[in-house]
């Protein structure tokens, strides 16, 4: 945004402050009802402590359209902005730079194919009736909101909002799948096999990792699987020479993402069965983690009609629970991150650029055009290129790039959540997930009568051994999908002999299945984690989830720093700076509390370790790695995978991968550890001091949450937040907390109607609302909010609530 833009909106910032402190004596005095045109029958809602609403309805047609209207007078500016970076429509607001983002956007069809699918008959008529009444209860409150009412977002920037369409609905979910699911790292993958070689490549970064523990130990089929087949690592169609056009594609596409995921590392979820409660009844605990922004990408909600219940977060701008549980089942989610895109490098003719060959044909690309308004700049035309694979996404001399992604098709995702929470068994709620197309998700299920269940979801598709690592010919048409793998073959864990399943974004599948799924999983430091705390706990009450939820064991620190310390054994030490940040590190339980000093030594320690084993083997090849991380997590770096690492470091310390490549001699593990100990001292010392008592970690590690517009005015803070990269409740890796679990919510059977709940921010996107950052310091503390969501009567419902709001016809 622009300097005045900027000057505008601290001034109105200033304004509503004053206006919220005069007006907050009569924040909750009793409110007229409401009239919402539509409505079939009265519609009461009660709001809690947090704003929280509770809503009460006699169908659920009216339950979405006062859902739509709630949702209007709490995130409008939100909603209008997530709806435009799904349709590639930012540009119009932000001006160039959101241009790129927008450009990816209509190169994926986001919108087209949400509108596909709207038209298409694959919307039941109870769907298409509460989508419609949610656009109208949106509706009447953007047509109510006179210019000095509208959120700050309209107000800075200048604008009203045009009304809610069906479309709108979708696109967010859709945006989502590809947030969540496309990734750029075949290409750099592809650069890293023609400098390394393919069997320097499978060795670093291999299928099968160390150590590492799937998500489905044991295949529950609900049809017979083939016969397990073989996955070669890589498998190449092209010549070399193509580095440069992958690394100058990646860059580009690279560019189009405005937030980082660096934020984030990873999701949780896990379902402990009865067997191993204290109360005889499953306990599910979901935790996705996602950058933070404020407003929360989440809306807290709580929805009954007729006695039957739905609580848990949407997203605003549709009146589906993405996450929660109903009277019967609980559902949590965690990215699959399964590998969803690919890439392939077209042939076209020297003298028609749109004709391509495949399978011995010369084809014609499809062509859609795409018109995109940038602020100060009028349109921009934008040309939609096609072949049978996917977009073209770079044009490079003869060279074309294209991409392949599931979501280019018209997909059902939104549908499948809808469905998941109406129906009332297992085996339909299994059926609702068939419908979820992208992104790949693990599913953690527990319902009332006792079972669990944990399913890696999706569409992927069926490729040919070792292909879907690396950009692949699209002319001989070798290459190409081979349909895709059945939903009912996909890994699925029923009710498991251990009596818990659990994931944190690692492998899906057991060795042996027979499709390939991908390899960018987390490391899986979580996931041993989670397994050592369930594999033994017993008579596991809710507040023992709780405690997990919130666990702060560093996993990774317990594997790799008796080694590391051990290494220093014998090494002279005469800094008195070194040798306190040795003792520190050799008290330390590995666990990451806000009072611990260790965190932020070990972490700089491992940092500079992971540097001086790798940065050499880069320079000597010329690989010039761009920055972030391949995968999801910031944990995974442009650095060979951490279980590689761990196994090299644990079991062989002369490996050659140790020895420094510019120098005579010949070093080991220890060298390496040694001189990385030196250089992580010199380090925390510049940056904090010299004093190593000032290395508290809860000084360090403290959450920060900007705002969904960057504006540094609209930012909070939150406290000392503990646990590192690497723990199941995720810190940092030695800075601010930005990112981590983005909702938390456990859910026992016991007792559904108490679950709990929290997520880091507020119901309000209003700065001047003591919503807009009220659940932060719960959060940061572990604490949760009781969403109590079917306990009361109606009747105790109003007791106890802070305010009410009635919607009449």
């Amino acid at each position: 945004m622009n300097s005045r833009t900027r000057l505008r909106l601290r001034s109105l910032v200033a304004f509503l402050a004053v206006c919220a402190a005069l007006l907050s004596r009569n924040a909750y005095a009793a409110e007229s009802p409401t009239r919402l045109q539509g409505l079939a029958q009265k519609v009461t809602v009660y709001f809690d402590t947090y704003d929280i609403p509770h809503v009460y309805a006699e169908s659920w047609v009216d339950a979405a359209r006062a859902v739509g209207y709630l949702h209007a007078s709490a995130r409008l500016g939100q909603m209008d902005i997530f709806r435009r970076q799904a349709s590639g429509r930012l540009a119009e607001l932000m001006g160039a730079g959101a241009l790129e983002s927008d450009k990816l956007m209509r190169l994926l069809g986001v919108r087209r194919t949400c509108e596909a699918f709207w038209k298409s008959d694959a919307v039941p008529a109870e769907y298409r009736a509460e989508i419609e009444a949610y656009c109208a209860g949106v509706n009447q409150r953007i047509v109510e909101l006179t210019p000095d009412k509208l959120p700050l977002t309209f107000q800075a920037l200048g604008y009203r909002p045009t009304l809610w369409e069906p479309v709108d609905c979708l696109v967010m979910t859709k945006y989502m799948g590809w947030d969540q699911s496309g990734t750029e790292d075949d290409l750099w993958f592809g650069t890293m096999i023609e400098k390394l070689g393919a069997d320097v490549c499978n060795e670093l970064w291999p299928l099968d990792r160390p150590y590492e523990l799937p998500i489905v130990s044991r295949q529950v089929e609900r049809q017979r699987l083939p016969a397990p087949g073989t996955q070669a690592g890589v498998a190449s169609g092209l010549p070399a020479g193509l580095a440069a056009l992958y690394e100058r594609t990646f860059a580009r596409l690279a560019a189009s993402r405005l937030h980082p995921r660096s934020d984030s590392f990873g999701s949780n979820n896990w379902a402990v069965a009865g067997s191993k409660t204290a109360s005889g009844k499953p306990i599910l605990a979901s935790d996705p983690h996602l950058g933070f922004r404020l407003p929360s990408l989440w809306y807290a909600a709580h929805v009954s009609v007729r006695g039957k219940n739905v609580t848990g977060v949407m997203f605003p701008g549709n009146h589906t629970v993405v996450i929660g549980h109903t009277d019967h089942h609980a559902w949590g989610i965690t990215n699959m991150q399964a590998d969803a895109v690919d890439y392939y490098v077209e042939t076209v003719k020297d003298d028609d650029a749109r004709q391509y060959l495949h399978r011995g044909q010369w084809k014609t690309m499809d062509v859609v055009t795409e018109k995109i308004a940038v602020q100060g700049q009028g349109e921009v035309e934008l040309q939609v290129e096609s072949t049978v694979h996917g977009p073209v996404v770079s044009r490079e001399g003869g060279r074309v790039v294209t991409l392949a992604w599931p979501g280019t098709q018209p997909t059902s995702d939104a549908l499948a959540f809808w469905k998941g929470q109406r129906v009332e068994t297992l085996e339909g709620f299994l059926d609702a997930l068939d419908l979820i197309k992208v992104p790949n998700l693990n599913i953690c299920y527990a319902d009332v009568e006792g079972n669990i269940a944990i399913h890696p979801c999706g569409s992927l598709p069926v490729r040919l051994p070792g292909q879907g690592r690396v950009p692949m010919d699209g002319a001989s048409g070798d290459y190409d999908w081979q349909g895709m793998i059945p939903s009912n073959r996909l890994p699925l864990s029923v009710n498991p002999p251990e009596g818990y399943v659990g994931s944190a974004n690692g492998r899906p599948s057991p060795q042996g299945y027979p499709y390939y799924l991908g390899w960018m999983w987390d490391d899986s430091y979580r996931t041993r984690r989670m397994h050592d705390v369930l594999q033994t706990a017993n008579k596991v009450t809710i507040a023992d989830m709780q405690k997990l939820q919130y666990d702060t064991h560093d996993k990774c620190a317990e594997r790799f720093l008796p080694v590391l310390l051990a290494s220093l054994t014998g090494a002279e030490m005469t800094d008195p700076l070194a040798k306190a940040a040795r003792a520190a590190l050799a008290d330390w339980d590995f666990v990451a509390d806000p009072e611990a000093i260790a965190p932020a030594i070990w972490l700089r320690w491992f940092e500079e370790y992971r540097d001086g084993v790798w940065r050499d083997e880069w320079a000597r090849r010329g690989i010039e790695q761009p920055g972030g991380s391949w995968g999801y997590s910031g944990n995974n770096r442009r650095e060979p995978m951490l279980e590689v690492l761990e196994f090299l470091t644990l079991e062989q310390p002369n490996s050659p991968w140790f020895d420094v490549a510019d120098t005579a001699a010949q070093e080991t593990r220890d060298d390496v550890a040694r001189a990385a100990f030196g250089r992580a001292v010199g380090k925390l010392k510049m940056q904090f001091g010299d004093d190593v008592n000032q290395w508290v970690w809860g000084k360090i590690n403290i959450l920060r949450i900007g705002s969904l517009t960057e504006q540094p005015e609209l930012a909070r803070e939150g406290g000392p937040v503990p646990g590192t990269a690497f723990t199941l409740n995720p810190g940092s890796n030695v800075g601010h907390v930005g990112g981590g679990a983005s909702w938390r919510m456990l859910v026992d059977f016991s007792q559904p109607d108490a679950s709990l709940g929290v997520y880091p921010g507020g119901q309000s996107e209003d700065p001047t609302s003591p919503h807009y950052d009220d659940l932060m310091p719960l959060w940061a503390a572990g604490k949760y909010v009781d969403m109590a969501a079917f306990r009361r009567t109606e009747q105790g419902r109003r007791e106890a609530a802070e305010r009410a709001r009635t919607f009449v016809p």
